[in-house]
């Protein structure tokens, strides 16, 4: 048995407004957000990796952890009981001017690529369709600003299948 894995992608437009599954609205973007997975199939007690892909529109950075005063990016997932969720890995930032102070702050002005190891129950039978979901939130600037906290809410299908 294994899994195919279908990453429903939540692809929120730069002014527009989306909810995925009731789990948030979503506020206006300052990035392209789409969610991934790793691979097509996955025995069950695998993993995937479940990745969100952030490009921040052009001229801003979304802040990263260890930027003071301001919202770091930040993913969170709703619990699901058939999956064991590893901790998010973050990529490395850069260091970019603030608006606010002109000093250098830990944030990502380019493309980067959220991580989440996912693994699969044992016990997950053939048929059975596991939705994942989270919200990603995040503050971003350009070199004028800072804008309010913006959130995408970002799902995964997962199939249980026969290899």
């Amino acid at each position: 048995m294994g899994i195919g894995i279908f990453a429903l992608c939540s692809v929120v437009g730069i002014t527009g407004t989306a909810s995925a599954q009731g789990l948030l609205n979503a506020t206006v973007q300052h990035a392209k957000v789409e969610s991934s997975a790793s691979a097509t199939r996955v025995a069950p007690g695998g993993v995937v990796m479940l990745r969100v892909d952030v490009t921040p529109n052009p001229a801003v950075h979304i802040y990263a952890d260890g930027a003071k005063d301001v919202t770091p990016v930040a993913l969170t997932l709703t619990r699901n009981p058939a999956v064991t969720i590893a901790p998010v890995k973050y990529p490395k930032s850069e260091r970019v001017p603030d608006p606010a102070s002109l000093a250098p702050v830990p944030a990502y002005a380019h493309a980067f690529r959220i991580e989440v190891p996912a693994t699969l129950s044992s016990s997950a039978k053939a048929g059975d369709v596991l939705t994942l979901g989270g919200v990603l939130t995040y503050q971003a600037c350009d070199d004028r600003m800072c804008y309010p906290v913006s959130s995408a809410p970002v799902t995964w299908q997962i199939r249980v299948g026969e290899q």
